[in-house]
Parts: structure tokens; C-alpha cells; sequence
């Protein structure tokens, strides 16, 4: 009975990392191109096929803060759910990710110069800077990020009440403008929805 059920506990764990890495891989790469990177460490995240964003410094942050998060998405028909620990500051971005049995599934690290994820699990071709970016568009400062994007020709718009805070990535266009990713933040709770590359996820904050 033993070898029974830890037999269907790995079959369990290693569907999850299949469809985990299946999934992570499209929401990332698919949307990576060969353009070159203007510094040799940080390579450009394209918004959309033609416009590229470069992540900002580290200290265009609005607020320092480390949480633990449940991270659940989906891109397609695809699902998938990871525990995380995000730590910003003026020293980067870290990210640890981790399964249900308290695995690591990866750890990401951007600190202004130099953007790195590291995984057992996930494809090696898998960019930071595209982890980093949502994470930036997330939680930099609104103004910061407002500049960068007029800089290639795109909107930032930015709106707050009491209770729900949006952010909305706009690429301008001769006859309309087309929305390319939403950001719904609420007191616990942030949505992230790219409506270009078809990936949302959200990320909850722990009790």
C-alpha cells in the first residue's frame, strides 16, 4: 500500500512540474524575440512583436516590502498554482518559487544591473526580464514606468480609489489604442492579465 500511494504521490508531482513548465514556457518565451539587449547583462522584454521596454533601476521602486504570495495562472486551457516569497527593494527583485510538497521550483533575482532565473525544473531559455517586468509594471513607481513607456511610443494610464488600484499598458495606434496588459491591485490580492500573449495571473497574498 506504501509503494502504492508514494507511486501516485511522484505521478501527482510530476504532472504538476510537466504542466508547470509547459505553461511558464509559453507565458515567458512567447513573446521573446532575438533582439540584442543594449548592455551585455539585461536583455530588452518586448510589449508587443516591434516595442521594446527595458526593465527600470532598482530604485524606481515605490515601497520596500517582503510577502508570501500563492501564485495561480493560466495561459490557454493551461492551469497552474506555486507558493512564492517576493522581497522588493532598492537592492532588486527576488523571487523563490515553490510546489505544494514545499519543493523549490525556481528562484528569480534582479538587481538594476543583471536579471537571473534559475530553475531545476524550468527551461533554461526561460528570460527573467519578462518575470521581472510584470513584477516592475506591478509594483514600481507609476511616473517611473509612465516615462518609459512614452519613451517607445506607449501609454501607462494609472487609476486609483479607495479599495482598487488599475494599471493599464496601451499600445497607440493610428485609429484606436489597444490595451495590452491590465493590473487589478487590491489590499491582498493582484491580477495580472495580458490580453496580447493570453496569459492572466494572480497573485494572493498569504493569511
Amino acid at each position: 500500500m506504501d509503494f502504492i500511494y508514494n507511486a501516485r504521490r511522484f505521478m501527482k508531482f510530476y504532472r504538476f512540474i510537466v504542466t508547470c513548465c509547459i505553461l511558464l514556457s509559453a507565458l515567458f518565451l512567447s513573446c521573446a524575440t532575438t533582439g540584442k539587449a543594449q548592455t551585455a547583462t539585461v536583455e530588452p522584454v518586448y510589449i508587443t512583436n516591434t516595442k521594446k521596454f527595458f526593465l527600470l533601476p532598482a530604485d524606481c521602486l515605490e515601497t520596500s516590502f517582503e510577502t508570501r504570495q500563492l501564485l495561480t495562472g493560466s495561459f490557454g486551457a493551461s492551469k497552474f498554482s506555486l507558493q512564492t516569497f517576493l522581497q522588493v527593494n532598492e537592492d532588486g527583485i527576488f523571487l523563490s518559487l515553490f510546489n505544494d510538497f514545499g519543493t523549490g521550483m525556481g528562484t528569480l533575482s534582479y538587481n538594476g544591473i543583471k536579471a537571473e532565473f534559475d530553475s531545476p525544473v524550468f527551461p533554461k531559455a526561460m528570460k527573467a526580464e519578462y518575470i521581472a517586468a510584470d513584477l516592475q509594471f506591478a509594483y514600481y513607481n507609476t511616473q517611473k514606468i509612465q516615462d518609459a513607456f512614452d519613451e517607445i511610443g506607449m501609454n501607462f494610464e494609472f487609476e486609483k480609489n479607495d479599495k482598487t488600484e488599475v494599471r493599464r499598458i496601451i499600445n497607440r495606434g493610428l485609429l484606436s489604442n489597444e490595451i495590452i496588459e491590465e493590473i487589478t491591485k487590491t489590499d491582498n490580492t493582484i491580477t495580472i492579465k495580458n490580453l496580447l500573449r493570453g496569459y492572466e495571473y494572480t497573485l494572493l497574498g498569504a493569511e
